[in-house]
């Protein structure tokens, strides 16, 4: 499957919505508006895609750039922060003195999101009746002075000589129910994380040992065989302990299956219903 540049994207987007604004014409305002919200999108999905290892594939569809950096705010922190990248070569375990700065990167950051997308989103409606009686009218100095700020803002995230820094420490481990790599990042200060398999949903629970070192446990259940004189235990995945889920004994051959069950209810005299 091919990469989508959304970086490209939002150069494009830019270069046409600083068109638009270059015209003076204060009727193509709300064109402005439209790109540069596209390049606020492009630059949170450019975003997003490096993160892509660490998130369900369900939550691909999430489209809009807030919720978008949210999602990504639980993951990591620091992910709408610039940064400096620097790099040394350490010399048996003693930590550099010379650094060299590759490069600067800037972001666009959940504050910018929130003062700006929606802000320009409301530009592109045409207004409701009470909108029209009750709101302040239409200022496009105003607009225009916005659209200038965050097309200012975009720029600069779109000069950054690095981008998409995404360093980290990271456990791996093939699912041992589907095989799938499970790569799970470590927030710094946790020692316990929970973790999933996107492919079948299997649940982990990650223990951080330290010295690079990390304790994987399957969240199953021992179920003992229901079959009299067979000592079996069966394994069962947490997330599978619902009606329906079946399994065969290895000792016994017997195949028993969870479901659902109905008891009669013991009642007394006091109870009037």
């Amino acid at each position: 499957m091919t990469k989508a540049n959304f970086r490209q994207e939002a150069r494009l987007a830019l270069h046409r919505g600083r068109a638009e604004l270059e015209t003076g014409d204060d009727q193509r305002l709300k064109y402005a508006a439209l790109e540069l919200r596209m390049a606020m999108e492009a630059l949170t999905y450019d975003r997003l895609q490096a993160f892509k290892a660490e998130i369900p594939p369900k939550e691909y569809e999430t489209w809009q750039p807030r919720k978008v950096m949210l999602m990504l705010l639980e993951i990591d922190p620091n992910v709408d922060k610039g940064c400096t990248l620097s790099m040394g070569r350490e010399e048996y375990g003693v930590p550099t003195k010379h650094m060299k700065v590759v490069g600067t990167e800037d972001v666009l950051d959940l504050a910018s999101l929130k003062k700006h997308y929606d802000a320009l989103g409301a530009h592109l409606h045409m207004p409701t009746l009470k909108q029209i009686e009750q709101g302040p009218p239409f200022d496009p100095q105003r607009l225009r002075a916005r659209c200038e700020k965050i097309a200012a803002v975009i720029e600069k995230v779109l000069s950054s000589s690095v981008f998409n820094i995404t360093l980290g420490s990271f456990a791996e481990l093939p699912c041992q129910r589907c095989g799938t790599t499970i790569r799970k990042r470590i927030p710094v200060g946790l020692k316990v994380i929970k973790a999933k398999c996107f492919e079948c949903g299997a649940p982990y629970v990650i223990t951080d040992k330290g010295a690079g070192q990390t304790l994987w446990k399957a969240l199953q259940e021992k179920i003992h065989c229901p079959t009299d004189n067979c000592d079996a235990k069966i394994g069962v995945w947490r997330d599978e302990i619902k009606p329906g889920t079946w399994w065969t004994c290895h000792e016994c051959g017997e195949t028993y299956e969870i479901t659902l069950g109905v008891k009669k209810h013991k009642t007394d005299s006091t109870d009037s219903s």
